[in-house]
């Protein structure tokens, strides 16, 4: 049985709905709500509230829907018996997962402010984005913040519970909403808050660091949380900062065609030195597929790690610690931003995506100039 996720008979008034939650009820997302109803077959509503909250918030239930589906498509076998933690994945392996979203901050920007340039920005590589290392400091102390509440209710409260055992792996499923231009952070705020390695975007590498002052303050957020005993009970972060509206829009596209909007993803090729950067133009025969854009830190501290070959068989990337170098699969090809435009808009902003790929690829001015002058003058 699925939820009745846009019936206000059932959850609350129209008029006390999510933006996002209004948004997609316009009759032409129709596919786009199919998804997300699809995505909550067989799951049991524990605390009677998931479609309240999913029409007030939006974000925690549109992520936990996502994961439920993940970890069924997987072939994971679930215990929906208890209310906590979020998941307790029985078999083949066992693991519990804790699900939490990094907001905007009440200070920050709201999304209703995205205008044009933050649009575009989706696709602009770091070392050429306005303010990346703000917008990078920002979204390590979200984050941070999200980890550290999780992690603190779990060892506090869930692990406390009769039916949790404790050499059974523990995750954080984390999803990134944690500013105006979330979908662009990619692994770089985790990979300096989990294994203290803070993104160079000049020089596309990453230098050791301890700690950053926390925006707005004169705190430290310390860095490196995974290379700390006192996050041995924490076995890995899933994480995404891609889980969005455009994630159906492409899901819609890959299982029937493009209707009203084509999206460009940025994927990364481990495999390619030269041009690690590709686009993929989402269609039929080119899906983006659902388990696309997820990517499992693991804590090479833990006290109970997760098995690489939980996730092996799927298209979520692994990165961990090994030796003081990072380690990743290299046959996932991430997705490092996705842009969701109207078709109409295609020819105007396909040279522009182009352009912009060449940058991440790092071509040589010359012809990054010589491709914008032969394709917009």
């Amino acid at each position: 049985m699925k939820f009745d996720l846009f019936n206000e008979n059932i959850g609350v008034s129209k008029n006390k709905w999510h933006p996002k939650v209004q948004f997609l009820n316009d009759k032409i997302l129709y596919r786009e709500r199919e998804i997300i109803k699809k995505w909550t077959e067989g799951l049991i509503d524990r605390d009677n509230k998931m479609v309240v909250e999913f029409q007030t918030t939006f974000h925690s239930c549109f992520w936990e829907f996502y994961l439920y589906a993940l970890f069924c498509q997987m072939g994971l076998n679930l215990d929906q018996s208890h209310n906590r933690p979020d998941f307790i994945i029985k078999k083949p392996y066992q693991l519990y997962i804790e699900a939490v979203v990094a907001n905007i901050s009440k200070s920050g920007a709201n999304e209703s402010q995205r205008n044009a340039d933050d649009l575009l920005s989706m696709v602009s590589p770091p070392f050429v984005q306005q303010g990346f290392y703000v917008h990078l400091n920002e979204s390590i102390s979200r984050l941070s913040n999200s980890i550290l509440t999780k992690k603190t209710k779990f060892t506090d409260s869930y692990s406390k519970c009769d039916w949790v055992k404790e050499e059974v792996p523990f995750a954080i499923a984390l999803s990134s909403y944690d500013q105006i231009n979330y979908g662009r952070e990619y692994i770089y705020p985790l990979m300096a808050l989990l294994y203290g390695l803070y993104y160079d975007a000049i020089d596309d590498t990453f230098e050791a660091r301890t700690s950053i002052k926390k925006p707005g303050s004169e705190a430290q957020i310390p860095l490196g949380i995974f290379l700390n005993p006192e996050y041995e009970m924490i076995s890995g972060i899933i994480f995404t900062c891609t889980h969005t509206i455009g994630k159906l829009v492409s899901l819609a596209i890959s299982e029937s065609g493009p209707l009203t909007n084509i999206v460009y993803n940025i994927r990364h090729d481990f495999n390619d030195k030269k041009t690690p950067y590709k686009i993929q133009i989402v269609n039929q025969d080119n899906p983006e597929l659902l388990d696309d854009g997820v990517i499992l830190f693991h804590n090479p501290s833990a006290k109970y790690k997760i098995p690489l070959e939980m996730f092996g068989n799927t298209n979520i990337t692994q990165i961990s610690l090994e030796n003081g170098k990072i380690v990743n699969t290299v046959d996932t090809y991430p997705i490092v931003a996705r842009l969701n435009i109207n078709k109409g808009l295609e020819k105007l902003f396909h040279p522009y995506i182009e352009q912009q790929l060449m940058l991440y690829n790092r071509y040589d001015m010359n012809e990054v100039l010589k491709h914008f002058r032969d394709n917009f003058i």
